[in-house]
């Protein structure tokens, strides 16, 4: 596959990935914020742009629906929802004869409704058009999966999606570790509650994690789930065992990934994550972790690009 083949629908999935995670951590925070105090209205949006890696000012955080409008609807910012959703059809476009039409016609018809915006919208309009953003999301990874075939740009795909999501989950558990609670005790304040509640809201974890921790939310089985759970798609330990699996089926195309250290170091990771005992991952390491892992998310990052995207003519023929 042609090097720009690759960078086109690795970023091509890497935006629209995170066009549909804006758009749910605004939704959740847009309509979770009304059941909470006023007063706290300034330390979520600061947590939202945290998350979000979105430079926060004391103005910005004091004017949250101009907040909401700029990294919805602003096309001149690159990670607003629209940025996005436009940066992911150019890449598409790029690679039309690669991808299925299913997947192009559904992408150029979320671009199309996105394109078509030409004022702010109102308070429920957003509302619908976080809905749109989601579902278009959804649907375009589910005709993905039935359409496309199992070769490379498939495995590029699945590397781009999961990279960007391991990373926001990442990122909002960052944010969100200054209301962990005490280790074991329930979360007995409404306004921390309200908060676990919408950072499960945030990975789409919600319903899941009740199901298997009933309502009862405590923080550090919170934490283990989006880090631990293997079964449930917006974990990181899912998103690195797909990533692993994704960069071992493009290593027997690509020997130049496959003598990539890269290899090792997530292998220690996801073993790490899968035999350490849960009171060392979530514990007061916590943040030592969820470093580790951003940093194995770069290496791959890293690899990808120096041995299938911007290598080296002679390194490539030696190859």
């Amino acid at each position: 596959m042609l090097s720009r083949v690759a960078d086109s629908l690795y970023w091509m999935s890497r935006y629209l990935e995170r066009a549909e995670h804006t758009a749910r951590v605004l939704d959740v925070n847009l309509h979770g914020g009304l059941d909470q105090r006023r007063d706290l209205s300034t330390q979520r949006w600061g947590r939202v742009l945290k998350s979000l890696s979105v430079p926060a000012s004391a103005k910005a955080l004091q004017e949250p629906q101009a907040l909401i409008d700029r990294l919805t609807y602003d096309p001149t910012h690159p990670s607003s929802v629209v940025g996005c959703i436009i940066t992911a059809r150019q890449n598409a476009r790029e690679v039309r004869e690669q991808i299925s039409t299913e997947m192009w016609e559904q992408l150029n018809r979320l671009y199309l409704h996105v394109q078509r915006i030409q004022q702010r919208p109102t308070d429920g309009q957003t509302y619908e058009f976080f809905q749109l953003i989601k579902q278009g999301s959804h649907l375009f990874q589910g005709i993905t999966s039935t359409t496309l075939s199992r070769e490379e740009g498939w495995y590029f795909i699945q590397l781009g999606r999961y990279l960007e999501r391991v990373t926001a989950t990442v990122n909002l558990l960052n944010a969100h570790l200054v209301i962990q609670g005490e280790p074991g005790d329930p979360i007995a304040s409404a306004d921390q509650y309200l908060e676990w509640v919408g950072l499960l809201k945030s990975c789409a974890a919600l319903e899941a994690y009740w199901r298997v921790h009933t309502a009862n939310i405590v923080a550090h089985k919170g934490t283990s789930f989006l880090l631990l759970d293997a079964d449930f798609p917006h974990s990181v330990r899912f998103g690195m065992d797909t990533v692993r699996a994704a960069l071992e089926a493009l290593s027997s195309e690509i020997p130049a990934l496959k003598r990539s250290d890269v290899h090792r170091r997530l292998g220690k990771l996801l073993s790490a994550l899968s035999f350490d005992p849960v009171e060392e991952i979530v514990g007061e390491n916590v943040q030592l972790v969820l470093g580790n892992i951003r940093n194995a998310c770069k290496d791959v990052h890293s690899a990808i690009y120096e041995t299938c995207i911007s290598y080296r003519v002679d390194h490539a023929v030696s190859a």
